[in-house]
């Protein structure tokens, strides 16, 4: 049989001090129990109660359990939301009340929490969250358990409220006249990780241009007539008439390229002709060393910054500047002893003279950016690549003389041709390291500038011998 036990809630009840251990009659006697919400457990049976008190009843709850000849068997404890709240029992023959401390945990605490995460206790309408993770995952679970537990909380505050304003209609105002205010989350545990993460970056960009040009010039005279083709801009002054011979001052059709000349003077006829191929490979490399916390981001840039006009009212102008180069911007998240959440932004830009712009009689140029977004997931010490940030610029222009230049093989004598092909490639690798700073009082490291300077050295000696000398100068290395 099961009766319903009225509760009274007193404030002596809910802050009393409690003593674990057994009780000898003389003190009040403690025990903790844990329970979730919804659940049931059978405490003090077959014990001679007079009288029962529960300090908060939203937390948990007592019902009598009596036996089928109506006398008390003991207690049914009900978990009703999740806190902490005491219950006391008066018993028989026994002046001190025998004290449960009674811990209500959610079904998502049963299962999330366990050995390496936090302890969430709620208190009200605040949870704490205390002691240590053994990892980020660990502690993300206890956060999770703790607003599941407020997030339940608050809707039971709600259906009380929403009672109470009912029965006592024009005398209170909402959630806050009825004394409920926001919940809350605090946290203080820690996590068992270092939360230092340095990140080796390997930046190295290719460019490669391919530059091919040929061009043809070609004079034949004889006599009063004269026949000539010639290269754009190859041709610089002419003079002739109907009585006068053809004088012709022309140049180069490549001023850098190879020039194969002809000239047979006896025949009247001169031929130039000018073929250029390059390849260019560049390779620009930069090896920074970034140190963060986590959840917090460093960058680092390899350029500069070019300085824009912007106009003002009245006429002014100020500067604004903007950046550009090879930069990285990293954000690393310590997972565990050995994972690192690595959030990496890196960006190529350039500066791009062909499509600048002309402000107040300033030219400016635009910039030209490759950028990307991504997140891994890494080891202590793994590696990561990102490529494919690839920039391909083609250019090909054909001059060439109408009909004539069409023609096949004569053709190639009446056209120039101007190809250029620039490619460049970025190629990023980052790899972290969970670090700890160097002790205090250890011995630093010398850096290389200071290994290879040399202080106070012979001077003369290694003045005179110059190489012959195996001595250093002052702040130089050998």
């Amino acid at each position: 049989m099961l009766a319903h036990l009225c509760v009274c809630a007193c404030t002596d009840v809910a802050n009393a001090k409690t003593v674990h251990g057994p009780g000898n009659g003389s003190g009040p006697e403690s025990d903790r129990l844990e329970i979730a919400v919804g659940a049931q457990r059978q405490i003090a049976p077959g014990r001679a109660l007079q009288r029962v008190a529960v300090g908060d009843p939203s937390v948990a709850d007592v019902l009598w359990l009596k036996n089928s000849s109506g006398g008390v068997s003991g207690l049914l404890l009900i978990g009703k939301s999740a806190g902490r709240t005491d219950v006391l029992l008066w018993e028989k023959g026994r002046a001190q009340p025998r004290t449960y401390t009674i811990h209500v945990t959610t079904q998502a605490a049963r299962e999330l929490l366990g050995a390496g995460t936090p302890t969430v206790d709620v208190l009200g309408r605040t949870a704490a969250v205390t002691g240590s993770a053994a990892n980020v995952e660990s502690h993300q679970r206890a956060l999770a358990v703790a607003r599941d537990a407020l997030g339940k909380t608050t809707a039971d505050a709600d259906d009380t409220a929403g009672s109470s304003s009912k029965g006592d209609a024009g005398k209170q105002d909402g959630g806050s006249a009825n004394g409920i205010t926001s919940a809350s989350v605090l946290d203080v545990s820690t996590v068992a990780v270092s939360p230092v993460v340095q990140v080796d970056v390997k930046v190295v960009e290719f460019s490669k241009s391919v530059l091919k040009e040929a061009g043809f010039n070609l004079f034949k005279q004889n006599n009063a007539f004269a026949f000539g083709t010639f290269s754009p801009s190859s041709l610089t002054s002419y003079t002739g008439g109907a009585t006068t011979n053809l004088q012709v001052q022309s140049t180069s059709p490549i001023s850098s390229a190879f020039n194969l000349i002809v000239n047979l003077g006896s025949r009247g006829i001169f031929a130039n002709l000018s073929l250029l191929e390059s390849n260019n490979l560049a390779r620009v490399l930069a090896e920074p060393t970034l140190v963060a916390l986590s959840g917090q981001s460093a960058s680092f840039l390899a350029g500069g910054e070019i300085p824009v006009p912007v106009p003002q009212s009245l006429g002014t102008i100020s500067i604004v500047y903007k950046p550009y180069g090879i930069g990285l911007t990293v954000t690393p998240t310590v997972l565990g002893p050995q994972r690192i959440a690595l959030k990496v932004a890196p960006e190529a830009s350039q500066l791009d003279f062909q499509h600048a712009l002309t402000i107040n009689g300033i030219s400016v140029p635009a910039i030209t950016t490759r950028r990307a977004d991504t997140t891994v997931e890494l080891g202590d010490g793994e590696s990561y690549v990102i490529g494919g940030l690839i920039d391909r610029e083609t250019m090909s222009n054909v001059d060439k003389v109408p009909m004539l230049g069409d023609l096949p093989i004569i053709g190639a004598f009446f056209k120039t041709l101007q190809y250029t092909q620039n490619d460049r490639e970025l190629v990023i690798v980052v790899t972290p390291h969970l670090v700890s700073p160097i002790a205090k009082g250890a011995a630093l490291p010398g850096t290389p500038g200071e290994q290879a300077e040399q202080r106070d050295g012979p001077v003369w000696r290694s003045f005179l011998g110059g190489v012959a000398s195996s001595d250093t100068a002052p702040g130089f290395s050998k």
